[in-house]
């Protein structure tokens, strides 16, 4: 194998885990939490967080939080938003839900 060969596998494999680490970094925004619900909407947010949208009937949704390894956990959440991320080890990089409702607001563990 030549060494031009060598250097552009070394090369290919720092890009892709360069591309990795990047897409681990959690963004800091300067919007508070009632703005990035106005600006995102109901549902996942970003950053972790997600926001239920209950027009005022105080019900609770359980959700399905997927990390970034895909792997899949419950989590009960109240009107308004929900920081995911400090129950759930690795990254969040979505969550929806699941169909549950009426349940006591909290994480529930792997799905």
């Amino acid at each position: 194998m030549s060494v031009s060969s060598i250097l552009q596998r070394v090369f290919v494999v720092a890009a892709i885990v360069f591309s990795f680490g990047c897409s681990i970094v959690v963004n800091a925004s300067a919007r508070t939490l009632p703005e990035k619900a106005e600006v995102a909407g109901c549902g996942y947010v970003g950053g972790g967080e997600y926001a239920h949208c209950d027009n005022g009937s105080g019900s609770t949704v359980m959700l399905d939080v997927q990390d970034v390894f895909f792997n899949l956990y419950h989590y009960c959440v109240g009107p308004g938003i929900t920081n995911l991320q400090p129950v759930i080890r690795w990254r969040v990089i979505g969550a929806w839900w699941n169909g549950g409702v009426a349940c006591d607001p909290g994480y529930y563990g792997p799905a």
